[in-house]
């Protein structure tokens, strides 16, 4: 990690210090895009919040992977070590979740700031121009109900708060307002500043191919051609095909999704609903790869109501209640998914061509040709080459946010919230782990007791045969006292005893 150091601090390039929140999005992608546009011409850093109280660094160039990550409590030492890399420029992004302390980066590192707007959290505390309720509050500077929904991330008031922004901004050595709106509204917060308005870089877009939208109805199971619809899906993938499938209704087992596989399902719909489906989802084709002779297939009449083409294949009731109609193809059931696939492009719509002007859009070279203009290498390294303690190069990892299954459940299925998708399966993934494990703790533990029983009816045999020879051995006892005690016994000792000394004497 020192010869990463090494390595940065020996570039000619000036240092480019970003500042950001943690969020991802369209920030993200922004910041990532200018640090690939200016690649040749800077060195980028970036510095966020991260997990459990820290602040992390990273190096943006690729091919390098230094990273290191402070504790807030040592901001001063990390300040340290960016006046020792070098920093010739602080450009904030954003500064939320961040220590209040940041502001002053630019007055501690001794070089100009850019800001940029990605939304409005200099006048802002809530940082989008919302209210209590989340709702646009009007962007008067004057309505002060920036906290109505809670207070700033810093404990100050409003005033106190564009106070602390007025100031940052007047001294910025540019204020970048993606659009003209961004900085007119800004403008009417701080009159003093004039933001330049420079639309975030687009590359032109590729013309799209036109995708046939091919809807699959009803529960797909293996004989309602499952298999089928997942060797045509793969089919379209691997021949680069203009078909997307719809499954309106659910699959046995997975076929995988969009974007890796062009096929995505809509789930399980009440009964009598298909048709208002069928009309939402707005497909081109419909297609039933059946595999199994079908009796009626009332799925089949709301595609028929539906007016669409419709590919079938030949088994059972489809090509008989298909028959004589024009835009109806039946291919054989186990055709090849190529062919199948061709008859549904037999249905494409064809696409009228686009008649609108072409977008002026900002391209990456001519946001690189404006950000460049001004940026030198100045401000050169403080002192010796810093050596970053062993506890930096450790990513500290927070602990995960409890929510609820059922939390997870709403906000991955029913919102469509990757993030929480993911969590959602993790969490499923070890819930299945520790049910397995209890299960076979429980396993291990009825063997356990059966052993036991095992055990403890050996030992009740034992005992028993115990007892009954502990009788006996009382029995023989009693009867040895009782022959001990008898007159006869009495009479014929001397008997015994003269027996034992010829006994003796041979």
């Amino acid at each position: 990690m020192t010869t990463a150091l090494d390595r940065l601090r020996a570039s000619p390039r000036p240092r480019v210090l970003f500042v950001s929140h943690a969020f991802g999005g369209g920030v993200a992608r922004h910041m990532a895009s200018l640090a690939r546009a200016i690649e040749e011409d800077a060195e980028v850093l970036l510095l966020a919040p991260h997990a459990d109280g820290h602040t992390s660094l990273r190096w943006l160039r690729r091919g390098e992977d230094l990273a290191l990550w402070f504790p807030t409590s040592q901001w001063d030492r990390m300040t340290a070590l960016l006046a020792a890399i070098g920093v010739d420029r602080v450009h904030f992004h954003h500064v939320h979740g961040l220590p209040q302390e940041a502001l002053a980066l630019p007055a501690r590192l001794g070089c100009p700031h850019d800001v940029t707007l990605h939304d409005y959290f200099p006048a802002c505390p809530a940082y989008h121009m919302t209210d209590g309720s989340g709702r646009y509050c009007g962007g008067d500077a004057a309505c002060m109900r920036c906290l109505d929904a809670g207070p700033a991330q810093w404990p100050l008031s409003i005033e106190a708060w564009r106070a602390q922004f007025s100031r940052l901004l007047e001294s910025a050595s540019r204020v970048i307002a993606p659009s003209n709106d961004a900085a007119e509204r800004i403008r009417a917060f701080f009159p003093r500043v004039s933001p330049v308005a420079w639309a975030h870089p687009e590359e032109e877009p590729r013309p799209a191919r036109p995708t046939m939208r091919v809807l699959v109805p009803g529960a797909i199971s293996p004989a309602k051609g499952l298999d089928v619809l997942a060797t045509c899906v793969r089919d379209a993938r691997d021949r680069g095909l203009p078909i997307h499938f719809r499954v309106l209704g659910y699959v046995a087992r997975p076929v995988g999704e969009w974007p890796d596989l062009p096929v995505s399902v809509s789930g399980e719909y009440r009964e009598g609903d298909l048709e208002s489906l069928v009309a939402l989802e707005g497909g081109d084709a419909f297609f039933f790869p059946a595999q199994c002779p079908e009796t009626w297939s009332y799925t089949l009449s709301a595609a028929l109501a539906s007016g669409l083409p419709i590919v079938a294949t030949d088994l059972g009731a489809l090509p008989e209640r298909l028959a004589g109609r024009a835009n109806a193809r039946i291919v054989r059931w186990d055709s090849a998914p190529g062919e199948m696939n061709d008859a549904l492009l037999g249905f494409a719509p064809q696409s009228a061509g686009g008649t609108d002007s072409p977008v002026a859009r900002m391209t990456a070279s001519r946001y690189r040709a404006l950000y460049v203009e001004g940026l030198s290498r100045e401000a050169g390294g403080a002192g010796a080459a810093p050596v970053p303690d062993a506890a930096w190069l450790v990513e500290p990892r927070g602990s995960p946010a409890l929510s609820s299954l059922a939390w997870l459940f709403e906000d991955a299925v029913r919102c469509g919230r990757g993030r929480s998708r993911e969590e959602l399966q993790r969490r499923v993934g070890e819930a299945d782990a520790r049910i397995a494990e209890a299960e076979s703790e429980r396993t291990a533990l009825e063997d356990t007791r059966a052993g036991l029983a095992r055990r403890e009816a050996e030992l009740r045999v034992a005992a028993e045969a115990a007892a009954r020879s502990e009788a006996e051995a009382r029995e023989l006892r009693r009867t040895l006292e009782r022959i001990e005690a008898s007159r006869s016994w009495k009479l014929t000792a001397p008997l015994r005893a003269l027996a034992r000394r010829l006994r003796g004497a041979r």
